[in-house]
């Protein structure tokens, strides 16, 4: 079975495929290679008998058969490859080192191989040679010859070394093959294994890296990151289920009993009135909470900011400062400024100023609420400038501040540090700053502030050639979600 599954994979199928083509590649070269060869020496013998001859034919026209005969017995001595054979057609030898007219070249005259008889000493055995068959007047034959036992020797080992090499390139592709399939199986199982484990609910498995950074190694660092990303929404997405439950519920209670309270109020309709006039304002207040749910899940699912403007941040935060100066005088706090002149965005003004009176809130909020000596007093600082090609704004105040352990929590949603939640507000104004700010490539941190907290946004700075649209001045009236 597990064998199966190996010649199942797309490594070893791609294995297999490249194998063949490599023997096919290597079996047309090998075939090529034997037939240049056997080419070559055939040329090299033809060449070989045909100068011979020639030097033959000058013997006879010197001196004719007689001394044609000489030399062909002076040469038969020699030992070597040259074979002759000088005599009649049927058999009666006058010279040579052949005793007869080989078969093969009886009828023709073209030549042909044939084997013969070769002797020395006492060791006898038959060998192939290749001959080539002339008239001489008088009805006698020349057969000029040449052993090729050597060559053919040297063909046929080639031959067999060729398919015994074709042979190992197949074992040892087909090894090759086994072996990669078996161990790409291996990593894909770990994979397989690793999202078995995920979705039985154990979202912290991870798959194993071997750390040599080839394209399984990367896509398994991306699953790991993508696996991590889920995690983390698993988790917010529970403590988001939680703060829903523990945020709404009160609420709820608070209209059920108000409702129960009043038709048990024997003041009668004008208990009724009130308690009434109480659901409404819960109910607003429920209303505004999922209102900014669904502001913020349009913001990460870019639904709510495609349209953009130039945007004067400029303008926007003295604005704001304007709209809230009055609450800052009230609760006892101090207003500083700090605006540069035209500082440009791209982005959705209302948004932005959605996100300014968020940050301007909570500093009220949250700043005012820390014992100071005498003659002190709590500060809001809102600043705007530019620095290289980023707008930048700081919102500040000297209030308790957040731990650092806090700060990248709080931008999640629901999230509220004031355990016992007396402070109004549903925990979902710094998530919607978040969501704003990452709408428009811009980043936001929570920094100390010695004392207090200090909100840095930072925007991508716009600097227009020829602007077609330009921002509307007016502010409509806004409400804090925090």
């Amino acid at each position: 079975m597990a064998l199966n599954r190996l010649f199942k994979t797309t490594a070893f199928r791609l294995s297999a495929i490249y194998l063949v083509v490599i023997m096919i590649a290597s079996g047309a070269i090998g075939l090529y290679m034997g037939w240049k060869t056997n080419t070559l020496i055939t040329q090299q013998l033809v060449e070989t008998i045909t100068a011979e001859v020639k030097g033959l034919a000058e013997q006879y026209r010197e001196g004719g058969s007689k001394k044609l005969a000489q030399t062909i017995a002076q040469r038969s001595r020699r030992p070597g490859p040259s074979l002759y054979y000088f005599g009649s057609q049927s058999g009666r030898k006058i010279a040579g080192s052949l005793n007869r007219v080989p078969t093969e070249l009886r009828n023709g005259t073209r030549g042909a191989q044939f084997s013969y008889i070769w002797q020395q000493d006492e060791k006898r055995e038959t060998r192939n040679a290749v001959g080539i068959p002339f008239r001489v007047e008088g009805g006698l034959v020349l057969i000029v010859g040449r052993d090729i036992e050597d060559q053919l020797n040297f063909i046929y080992a080639a031959r067999k070394i060729f398919f015994i090499s074709l042979g190992l390139i197949a074992a040892f592709g087909l090894g090759t093959g086994l072996w990669v399939s078996q161990n790409l199986l291996n990593r894909i199982n770990t994979i397989t294994d690793t999202s078995k484990s995920i979705m039985a609910g154990d979202l912290s498995e991870r798959i194993t890296l071997k750390g040599t950074d080839d394209e399984l190694d990367r896509l398994s660092a991306n699953l790991n990151n993508m696996l991590a990303k889920i995690e983390t929404l698993m988790i917010g997405l529970r403590e988001v289920s939680d703060n829903i439950a523990h945020d709404l519920k009160t609420p709820i209670n608070r209209i059920r009993i108000k409702a129960e309270e009043a038709l048990l109020d024997p003041a009668g309709e004008e208990a009724h009135k009130t308690a009434l006039q109480g659901t409404i304002e819960e109910a607003d207040n429920l209303i505004k909470t999922f209102n900014a749910l669904l502001k913020i899940a349009r913001l990460e699912a870019g639904a709510d900011h495609e349209q953009t403007i130039s945007v004067n941040l400029s303008n926007v935060i003295s604005e704001v400062a304007e709209l809230y100066e009055p609450l800052i005088d009230e609760e006892g706090m101090e207003l500083k400024l700090s605006i540069e002149e035209k500082v440009l965005i791209l982005a959705d003004r209302q948004l932005i100023s959605q996100a300014m009176t968020n940050l301007v809130d909570n500093a009220i909020k949250y700043g005012s609420i820390r014992t100071l000596s005498p003659g002190q007093s709590n500060i809001v600082e809102l600043s705007v400038k530019h620095i290289d090609d980023k707008a930048v704004i700081i919102v500040a105040d000297n209030g308790d501040g957040i731990s650092r352990a806090d700060r990248a929590r709080v931008l999640s949603r629901f999230v509220r540090l004031e355990d016992s939640r007396s402070k109004p507000g549903s925990g979902l104004g710094l998530s919607m700053v978040s969501a704003i700010v990452k709408a428009y490539k811009g980043t936001i941190q929570l920094e100390e502030n010695n004392p207090g907290l200090k909100a840095i946004l930072e925007f991508p700075l716009h600097k227009p050639q020829l602007e077609n649209k330009t921002e509307n001045n007016f502010i409509e009236p806004l409400t804090s979600t925090g």
